[in-house]
Formats: C-alpha cells, sequence, structure tokens
C-alpha cells in the first residue's frame, strides 16, 4: 500500500526530496536521522531566501543548488556515472504560471544544471541537450569541472570490474553491503533488470532530488539527477522531462525513482491533468498510486497547491522528504525524523 501524507500548512512554503528507495532495513536509524536534518537544514535555508518576487522560483533553486552539493545525493556534484565513467546530469525547471518548462539533458562537467535551468527560463530555447548546454556554460563563463567525487568514481571501478552492466545498488537505495541478504530475505521488490546484488557503502546513497514550492500564487518545481547510474552512455531519465518535473497553475510537483517507469506513467502529467480537472490533491495522488502500484511501480512525488495543501506519496518503502511552512515549521519524513 503507497504511503500518502496531505496537509495544509502556510505559506510561503518550501518542499523537497532527496530520493525514494527501500531502505528502512538495510540502514541504520542514526543515518536516517542524518539525512533527516541535512534536509531539514537545507529547506529551512532555501526557505529564508523567499521573499520579494518570485520568491517561489528563489526558493527551489537554493535548495536544489544545496543538494548538488552534497556528495551524497545524486545530483550535481557526486552523481552517478554511467557506464563508460563519465557523469552526465539533467534538470528541470518550472514555472507553473506560465506552464513554462526549461531544461538540460546529459551535461556533462557541470555542477549545478538548474542554473542553466535558471537562464534557459528566459529563453525562446529552452531545453538544450548536452552540446547546446555546453555552449550556453561557454557563454555565462561557467568553467567546466569534474563532477565525480571519489566515491562514484570508486562505485563505478567497483561495477566495470565486476562485469555488471547495471547498477545494481539503484534498487534499493540507501544500503550497504551487508545489507543485502536482509534485503533478500525481506523480499525488497524491485524491477527484474536491477535485482540487489554488492552494494557500496550506506553513508554514500541518496538519490534524485527535487524542489516544490508555493509563494503569492505562484508555483514552481525543480527537479536535478545523475541518473540511475551505470546506464547506457546517453541514458535520459525523467528528471529533466513533465513527467518527472511539473508545474501548473493548480499544482507543482517533482518525482523520484525508476526513471523508465515515471516516464511510462507520465506521473507528474497524470497527477496535474486530475487536478486541472477538478480533483484534489489527495483524490489525485491517491488514484494515481493505485495505479502506480497496479504496474509495479517505484517511485515517489512530492506536490504543493497556491493554497497551501502540501503532500508527497510514494509506493517505495521509504521517501525523503522535508518543508518549511510560512511560520517556519519544519516536517522531515518520519523516517528522517530525530523523534516522533
Amino acid at each position: 500500500m503507497a504511503t500518502i501524507v496531505v496537509e495544509t500548512i502556510a505559506l510561503p512554503a518550501l518542499v523537497i526530496h532527496g530520493g525514494a528507495g527501500a531502505y528502512l532495513k538495510t540502514t541504520t536509524a542514526s543515518t536516517r536521522r542524518a539525512r533527516g536534518q541535512r534536509m531539514a537544514d537545507i529547506t529551512r535555508h532555501a526557505h529564508a531566501s523567499m521573499g520579494g518576487h518570485e520568491a517561489a522560483r528563489r526558493g527551489v533553486l537554493a535548495a536544489i543548488r544545496a543538494l548538488e552539493d552534497d556528495p551524497s545525493f545524486n545530483a550535481g556534484y557526486g552523481a552517478r556515472l554511467q557506464r563508460d565513467g563519465g557523469a552526465r546530469v539533467s534538470a528541470a525547471l518550472m514555472d507553473g504560471r506560465q506552464n513554462r518548462l526549461s531544461a538540460v539533458y546529459n551535461v556533462e562537467a557541470c555542477r549545478h544544471p538548474t542554473d542553466l535551468c535558471d537562464i534557459l527560463q528566459d529563453r525562446p530555447d529552452r531545453n538544450l541537450d548536452g552540446r547546446g548546454a555546453a555552449a550556453l556554460m561557454a557563454e555565462l563563463g561557467i568553467a567546466p569541472q569534474d563532477i565525480r567525487s571519489p566515491e562514484s568514481l570508486g562505485r563505478w571501478v567497483r561495477l566495470v570490474e565486476s562485469g555488471e552492466v547495471v547498477d545494481r545498488e539503484a534498487a534499493i537505495g540507501h544500503a550497504n553491503a551487508d545489507a543485502v541478504d536482509r534485503a533478500r530475505d525481506a523480499a525488497t521488490p524491485i524491477p527484474g533488470e536491477l535485482e540487489v546484488r554488492d552494494l557500496p557503502p550506506e553513508d554514500d546513497r541518496y538519490g534524485t532530488v527535487g524542489a516544490v514550492a508555493s509563494a503569492d500564487g505562484e508555483l514552481w518545481a525543480a527537479t536535478s539527477t545523475g541518473g540511475r547510474g551505470h546506464e547506457a552512455v546517453g541514458r535520459v531519465s525523467d528528471s529533466p522531462t513533465p513527467a518527472g518535473n511539473y508545474a501548473c497553475p493548480v499544482v507543482a510537483l517533482s518525482a523520484t525513482g525508476f526513471g523508465e517507469q515515471i516516464l511510462d506513467l507520465n506521473v507528474c502529467g497524470r497527477i496535474a491533468t486530475r487536478m486541472l480537472d477538478g480533483s484534489s490533491l489527495e483524490a489525485a495522488l491517491r488514484r494515481t498510486f493505485a495505479e502506480v502500484e497496479a504496474e509495479g511501480g517505484l517511485l515517489g512525488v512530492i506536490a504543493i497547491t497556491p493554497d497551501g495543501r502540501v503532500g508527497y506519496a510514494h509506493s517505495t518503502e521509504a521517501c525523503g522528504v522535508a518543508w518549511v511552512d510560512g511560520h517556519g515549521r519544519v516536517h522531515v519524513d518520519r523516517n528522517g525524523r530525530t523523534s516522533g
């Protein structure tokens, strides 16, 4: 049964996620609390930037930028590597008032792909592949930099040496090598092509990152990712597409999980369409995740509306989520809390 949480909170508000997975049986409580505290700190800091004009836009960008700087999340510096050992990151930014998406796909040597999406919001050509993004970086004077961390390179070397063709660690998220047997014993559900085997250390694993915000009637969504890890060179995830990142006048959404499933089910677009047709946020999440589970989908979403309805849903065992409301109150998903 999918987990669905929906509340009404004071605006302006900001919600972030750090990836979905099956990690409760494979990580320690202290690790999960540390993750929750880090996400709460990032959300609190980003929320503090939400004043004045385009507050929601500034909030999601500040949050994603911080997550892209943290090598324990799968975005920006330290992102997972494709099969040739290259780091290619993707990101999207969407303005709900104007229904305007900007995105970059498979960008190399770029620590902050959402910065490029921000620039592209105000240009006629708003969606660029890796070559176009590299040209934009040169135009803006953004120096290329190696965003591979020692941990991401080490993981890639282990995969190459073992002859693996997929990063099976992606199957259960935050986990360590000692957790493999427990994951098998727990019958953790994963797509067949990512059957769990050897995994890297637990302090090296979070997931795709996303943020949604609502302020002064405006909604913005941003999502950033390094991809699934050890995938075919040039593979594109859901994150830079409307299936994985979407905002319209009634809701802003960001998804995380197995990208091909999110694309197949058009998850964010499906939820938004239902709300545009009159469904409440909770009803749209419940109906969509019933369909997700019927298809065996393993994913999560965060969402926010112009009137302060905020929520998240996931069909995975857990999903890292934090939000801050207009009174400065912080919420962290129950698996990342220090208490309660």
